[in-house]
């Protein structure tokens, strides 16, 4: 009956040391506030609630503003803003300027971030479209210079090529006195065409299939070819699409202009 008893003793120790050990590990587990936030912020992010992701990467700011991580996304966060209107200029520019501000700040921690020259290379130019002809054709360099860059460094992600579709687009549709003023400002303009824009696009396409505004300037680029039956076959697919915030509704009234005016 003793030994019974010592065996129990025994084992009821070696299990009451078991235990201890188990919660000792688990106090040595600590949470990362800045991590925890932003996992926080990227679950507010998909959901498309802006307001929120913003005030979750404000807060991972003050823990650590020298966080490349949060500083481009915050950037990114102020072109979400900015595209809730993406035809209203003058609702735009406070955000353009602040995103750009941030990627800015992201790249001068680290040069080689993709991010950082991705949002740099969006707010810029989208600066340069609200500020008039001449800007946005000074802003062109640094936008093209930037999205490469941000293709160099991430060649996988896809706005990276919707971004340098969006260059070739824009400088190809230059009117006859917007070039004028490109051949002053540069003794050589820059060069670009709508077929190279057509294939970044198409890029774009292949990576995120359900990204409307691909659909919407591959039917442009088609449209300002000649090639109609292919450019309403995209314009339609866009329309198609499954809208999932306001800028997506947006684009998809642009595809039902452009279709009827075919």
């Amino acid at each position: 009956m003793k030994r019974s008893l010592l065996m129990m003793l025994i084992l009821s120790m070696a299990v009451f040391g078991f235990a201890q050990d188990a919660v000792e590990d688990t106090e040595v587990v600590e949470v990362d506030p800045v991590a925890d936030l932003l996992m926080q912020a990227e679950v507010t992010h998909d959901a498309k609630d802006y307001e929120a992701t913003m005030k979750l990467l404000k807060q991972a700011e003050k823990l650590d503003g020298q966080n490349e991580e949060i500083l481009w996304k915050i950037s990114r966060g102020y072109f979400d803003f900015a595209d809730r209107k993406p035809n209203d200029l003058e609702y735009k520019k406070p955000y353009l300027y602040k995103g750009r501000d941030y990627a800015e700040k992201a790249l001068a921690l680290n040069d080689m971030s993709a991010a950082g020259h991705k949002w740099y290379a969006i707010h810029h130019g989208q600066i340069g479209e609200a500020e008039g002809t001449e800007q946005k054709i000074k802003n062109s360099y640094g936008m093209r210079d930037h999205t490469l860059l941000a293709i160099k460094y991430d060649p996988e992600d896809d706005g990276n090529y919707h971004v340098m579709g969006r260059w070739h687009y824009a400088l190809s549709d230059l009117s006859w006195i917007e070039r004028q003023i490109a051949s002053i400002i540069y003794a050589t303009p820059p060069e670009a065409s709508f077929e190279e824009a057509m294939e970044f696009f198409k890029k774009a396409h292949g990576l995120d299939k359900e990204d409307i505004r691909n659909m919407l300037y591959i039917g442009y680029c088609y449209d300002e070819l000649g090639d109609e039956k292919a450019a309403a076959d995209w314009f339609n697919m866009a329309i198609n699409a499954t809208a999932e915030s306001d800028s997506d509704r947006s684009i998809q009234a642009d595809a039902k202009e452009a279709l009827d005016d075919l």
